[in-house]
């Protein structure tokens, strides 16, 4: 063979290893869920409270039979504004991989005509549009509670065959994101069977801005949840509004730290749409962030929430007492409480 054929046939495997190293490296892979039991899904529409359809996702787990005499833990889950009941379905079934029934209903503006605000969304274009849209969001996390709701009594009414008599419906969680975190805090201000939210850098609107109503409170917080200075005086009209809105959060999440089992954490290197299955998306913002940055920020998200929800429905603290306070490359604890198990009754 002559050397000239011999350096393309060279200069082609190094392209060829370049590459696959490249996409290996770079180009999003999702996670297996972390859990020992395998998953079952489950597509069914229900009826809300005014006759509207209703459509929901079950995750849950198949490796043991759901049993009567042990109910399941369960958990409801809720989207950012406009999404949809999929929109975290790494972390959906993943909980489910832990032993939890998981079901997700999607956000209340992600049908825009049978949003009482047509699906308008965020306007920072003036002070007048900003404090629209608080009472806008304000009036959104109780419609979407009602959604939750809704879930939840179809539940215990046994209109899911497959789950009827078979989940714990007395001691509920709720994981939501963005708004969705909102959304089941305004659900535990309203109904005493939600007993623990998990929020996903949910802002506090309407309500629960200054009320607490829930046991078990953990707030994960991505970088845009302390704005700097810089920031908060920025020329730009939408950032400088945007980080007000993040800055007006924190007194409030300060008041709910000081509570038994609330806990607070931040992913100082995440933005907002990292927090759900967009961390596994390709785009130009992060196409050059690593498969192994994306799945330890995955894995903590995950760990945290199985930790804290075990803890909250079950009684099984040490996974999370085993967590709390231990800040690394990816975790900052923002306000590590008192041990889990002690929370007081709701105020």
């Amino acid at each position: 063979m002559s050397t000239l054929r011999l350096l393309l046939l060279a200069g082609l495997t190094v392209t060829l290893v370049s590459v696959g190293i490249g996409w290996f490296v770079f180009a999003p892979l999702r996670p297996a869920p972390s859990g020992p039991k395998p998953v079952g899904r489950l597509e069914i529409t229900l009826k809300g409270a005014r006759g509207e359809a209703l459509p929901i996702t079950v995750w849950y787990p198949i490796a043991s039979p759901l049993d009567e005499r042990a109910p399941a833990p369960l958990i409801l889950y809720s989207p950012g504004w406009g999404g949809t009941r999929t929109q975290n379905s790494v972390q959906t079934q993943n909980l489910a991989s832990h032993g939890f029934v998981v079901v997700g209903c999607d956000d209340l503006a992600s049908d825009p005509a049978a949003d009482p605000d047509l699906g308008i969304g965020m306007d920072l274009t003036s002070d007048a549009a900003t404090a629209a849209t608080l009472e806008r969001f304000g009036r959104h996390v109780v419609g979407q509670a009602g959604r939750l709701l809704d879930v939840l009594d179809s539940l215990e009414a046994g209109r899911v065959p497959l789950l009827a008599g078979r989940v714990d419906v007395r001691r509920v969680g709720v994981l939501g994101n963005s708004i969705g975190g909102g959304s089941g805090l305004q659900a535990a201000l309203t109904d005493p069977r939600i007993t623990a939210v998990f929020n996903l850098d949910g802002a506090l609107v309407g309500p629960p801005a200054a009320r607490i109503g829930t046991e078990a409170y953990f707030l994960l917080s991505s970088i845009e949840a302390f704005p700097t200075q810089q920031e908060l005086a920025s020329p730009d009209p939408f950032l400088r509004r945007y980080s007000q809105i993040s800055a007006m959060d924190i007194p409030g999440n300060t008041r709910r730290m000081a509570r038994p089992s609330n806990y607070w954490v931040q992913l100082p290197k995440v933005q907002h749409i990292d927090l759900a299955d967009a961390l596994f998306a390709r785009s130009r913002r992060t196409m050059f962030r690593t498969n192994a940055e994306r799945h330890a920020v995955n894995a903590a998200i995950q760990a945290f929430e199985v930790a804290f929800f075990k803890s909250a429905l079950v009684d099984e603290h040490a996974p999370l007492l085993g967590l709390i306070g231990r800040n690394d490359q990816t975790v900052r604890w923002i306000s590590p409480t008192s041990p889990p198990g002690t929370a007081s009754a709701k105020q």
